[in-house]
């Protein structure tokens, strides 16, 4: 029987997959650090409880981990579309959490084991038919990299951005966009940032459809819009790390490569990270980095870090691992100044074009971040 899975023909339902299971293949698949998805392994109708059918499958993953001393595995629940998505989501990490606990009582180090769960969000086969289905419902095992180096590098990177009280940089940036007929088309920008910790920044972006400017004193939040000389302003007392946080959140305005800014930018960056590679040396522009790669559900990351005694980062690339067609966010860092050879900035508004004020609200109307022949699909 052939199902069409996401546009491609698969050959096998998941009873012959099951039927056609050997630990060796499962094995080979590993060593490779392919994933491997296991249609012998059942649950309990809507439930975690695994069923004593799967002994045999448990035992055996227990064995390839013992076999395999320096595996380190990821475990991850996936769904059908049946129920509501946020209770399959919970079901999925729960069933998840329940196969890391079977391999824990098998004698696998937990640490060798991490469990996550993304629901419905990956199907394989169209949920359409009882077969798509049934295809769907797995537990997936990925073999995965733990690197301390990479870890280091980037703790180290971290550390000393933070530790900057006054930077600033150059950047240039691409968005890659993904239209219904799956063309990747890309919306390049320039611009710069200056930075005064605890609580202020200035921010400037040109991308051609889009010339503007975001100014923070630690007190009142102003975007200016160069291009349409419109500009509003909000309260918004606190820090730096405060103001990223309500820009992403509140205004659906992104500091380009913000989480690298915030003043323990190792934490947010790190957060729900299940895979992290060393790569080794790379250059970008002329200096040599350490360029390292991290993995978690929803994204792929990789960061390249002037290697020496000030390692701030060179380049910056997210990809999407949850939309058709992986788009890409690439954002290229230059000029870096730090201490007293930040020009001074008292990151105060001057209107010096005599721009009119307005209401946030036409602010966010009028001046989008996107050329205005593109419109963004639904949020995911």
């Amino acid at each position: 029987m052939l199902i069409i899975a996401n546009g491609s023909v698969m050959a096998q339902t998941a009873e012959e997959q099951e039927k056609g299971y050997r630990l060796e293949t499962m094995e080979q698949a590993l060593q490779k650090k392919e994933r491997f998805d296991l249609y012998g392994l059942h649950f309990d109708s809507d439930s975690a409880t695994i069923e004593p059918e799967s002994k045999t499958l448990l035992d055996d993953i227990a064995t390839a981990l013992k076999n395999f001393p320096d595996w380190r595995l990821r475990i991850v629940g996936h769904t059908d579309s049946t129920a509501d998505p946020l209770h399959n989501l919970h079901l999925s990490v729960d069933r998840a959490l329940a196969v890391r606990a079977a391999l824990a009582d098998r004698g696998v180090d937990l640490l060798r084991l991490t469990a996550s769960g993304l629901g419905e969000d990956q199907p394989i086969a169209s949920n359409a038919t009882p077969e798509g289905r049934a295809l769907n419902r797995r537990v997936e095992l990925d073999r995965v990299t733990d690197s301390p180096e990479a870890k280091r590098m980037l703790k180290a990177m971290s550390d000393f951005l933070g530790a900057q009280k006054n930077l600033s940089f150059g950047f240039d940036s691409v968005f890659e966009v993904i239209t219904p007929t799956a063309q990747k088309l890309g919306l390049a920008s320039s611009g710069t940032a200056t930075l005064s910790r605890p609580d202020k920044v200035r921010f400037a972006r040109s991308g051609g459809f889009a010339d503007y400017e975001i100014l923070y004193d630690g007190k009142t939040l102003t975007f200016l819009g160069k291009n349409a000389n419109l500009f509003t302003q909000v309260a918004a007392p606190g820090t730096v790390d405060q103001l990223i946080d309500t820009l992403q959140d509140k205004y659906n305005r992104h500091l380009p490569g913000a989480d690298l800014l915030m003043t323990n930018s190792y934490d947010e960056l790190m957060q729900d990270v299940y895979d992290s590679k060393d790569l080794g040396s790379g250059v970008i522009s002329g200096v040599e980095c350490d360029s390292l790669a991290f993995r978690k559900n929803e994204v792929d990351w990789q960061i390249w870090i002037a290697q020496g005694d000030r390692p701030y980062p060179c380049r910056f690339v997210i990809t999407s691992k949850l939309e058709s067609g992986d788009p890409q966010y690439t954002i290229q860092f230059a000029d870096w100044k730090f201490g007293n050879d930040v020009a001074a900035d008292d990151f105060s508004f001057k209107n010096a074009s005599n721009a009119k004020q307005i209401a946030l609200k036409d602010f966010q109307e009028k001046l989008g971040s996107l050329p205005e022949n593109f419109k963004l699909g639904d949020a995911k």
